[in-house]
């Protein structure tokens, strides 16, 4: 078997609607429970993927509620894979957006805006494609252990 045979995956679809953005970090807290992370990291990979989705519907959407933002989820071997799709208006490609500061600068820390770069940050690789079809943000985070350890089963 491949490892992408090997892996488990689920797709969430939301309504684009900031108000229900909470039920996503919900379902991701409790994927990533299964999966060798360790808490904190689980807890940033949670923020990444909630801030993509609220980027989705902020910028894809315009904040408007009544479109779809799919959030696809693999589990592998040795990573965790995220994809969170819309069909709205593009984004500035991801290299353009990251915003570098100095953590020691108060004033250099921007207000807002910082979303991406803490994408960039926490995830070990982070792809954006644009198709006629909508637009994908790629994530993944590899396992600390390089394998995926599925409750009642030993790895």
């Amino acid at each position: 078997m491949t490892e992408r045979e090997n892996a488990k995956s689920i797709k969430l679809i939301l309504d684009s609607n900031l108000e229900d953005v909470f039920l996503v970090g919900l379902a991701i807290r409790g994927i990533c429970s299964y999966a060798p992370l360790g808490e904190v990291v689980a807890y940033q990979v949670e923020v990444c993927i909630v801030e993509a989705v609220n980027n989705a519907i902020k910028h894809a959407y315009g904040g408007e509620a009544g479109h779809e933002v799919e959030i696809g989820i693999a589990i592998q071997m040795d990573r965790i894979v995220f994809e969170v799709c819309d069909t709205g208006a593009g984004a500035i490609p991801l290299e353009a957006r990251k915003m570098p500061f100095d953590p020691e600068d108060l004033e250099s820390i921007p207000e807002g805006g910082m979303g991406l770069q803490i994408i960039h940050d926490v995830m070990d690789e982070v792809s954006y494609v644009k198709t006629d079809l909508g637009n994908a943000l790629r994530m993944s985070k590899h396992f600390d252990s390089g394998r995926y350890a599925r409750p009642g089963k030993p790895s």
